[in-house]
């Protein structure tokens, strides 16, 4: 039994180290000897460890090798227990909990991909965590990143899809202004001033516009409908997001169009108007 301390099974382009005093290892070499398991573990003291005896999995452990054609690489804290899937996590800079995103399952020497639509301008932390066959979690590998888009989007969580509203013509739609509505009762009364009581009701209302150049086998018509088809009769909630770092779930209605009135093909813009009502808490849309 042979352990080694401080290999980092990751590339330094993918993830962070989280091994102190030593670089990246990207692969691993043994010889001169009769080695029935391998054992790689974060950080001890004591450097390269040389035992007959078989130690279990641990907090630490990042790969054990029983030379049975398979690397059970990452750790569940469970002895023997097979990594499944990973876990996508993201969090604020400040923040404590993550949220969990979404899943990728576990595939040997596979490079794990994942595209984020649903954040806003903000700095984050994404982990990528591996999950046993228990669905105990192991140690995550942190990334910080920055998100930093420009415009407003529509962003549909469920498959990952987004519409810009970025783009304008002659200056349409450069301002987009928000109202917030407040669960608000007025009673007149008998004396000078009326009684005015607040709910726990509090939403935003607002509306977005830009210009969007059809494909060249389109014309505007047809970008509106395929528009109306995906964002307004779908009758789903959305998230709504604006590059000042202002981020909504809400309900889209009132779609609004208009274009020159003499209009060529490949030559041709339509300026969309839609009106949007927030209707639901984006944490929680999100952890759903």
């Amino acid at each position: 039994m042979t352990t080694i301390i401080g290999f980092s099974p990751y590339s330094g382009t993918s993830f962070k180290s989280s091994s102190p005093g030593i670089r990246d290892i990207y692969s691993l070499l043994i010889k001169n000897g009769v080695y029935d398991e391998v054992h790689v573990q974060e950080q001890t003291l004591d450097g390269f460890i040389e035992s007959s005896e078989k130690t279990r999995w641990q907090n630490e452990t990042r790969l054990i090798a029983r030379f049975l054609g398979d690397l059970e690489a990452g750790n569940v804290q469970n002895e023997g227990i097979q990594i499944e899937q990973f876990a996508i996590k993201r969090r604020k800079i400040d923040d404590l909990d993550s949220t969990t995103l979404g899943y990728r399952p576990f595939e040997n020497n596979k490079t794990v991909e994942y595209t984020d639509y649903t954040q806003s301008n903000d700095k984050f932390i994404y982990s990528v965590v591996p999950v046993g066959e228990n669905e105990f979690e192991g140690v995550p590998n942190e990334v910080e990143v920055e998100s930093d888009f420009v415009g407003w989007w529509i962003v549909d969580k469920d498959e990952q899809q987004s519409l810009g509203f970025d783009t304008s013509v002659d200056g349409y739609g450069d301002q987009v202004s928000s109202n917030l509505n407040q669960g608000r009762v007025q009673i007149e009364t008998m004396t000078k001033y009326p009684s005015v009581y607040y709910t726990d009701q509090e939403y935003s209302e607002f509306t977005l516009e830009a210009s969007f150049v059809p494909y060249e086998w389109e014309r505007s018509g047809h970008k509106f409908e395929s528009i109306l088809n995906k964002y307004v009769r779908s009758h789903k909630p959305f998230i709504v997001k604006g590059s000042d770092g202002s981020i909504y779930v809400a309900d889209i209605h009132s779609p609004q169009k208009s274009s020159p009135r003499n209009t060529y093909k490949n030559y041709d813009y339509v300026n969309v108007a839609i009106s949007c009502v927030e209707v639901q808490d984006y944490k929680d849309f999100i952890e759903e």
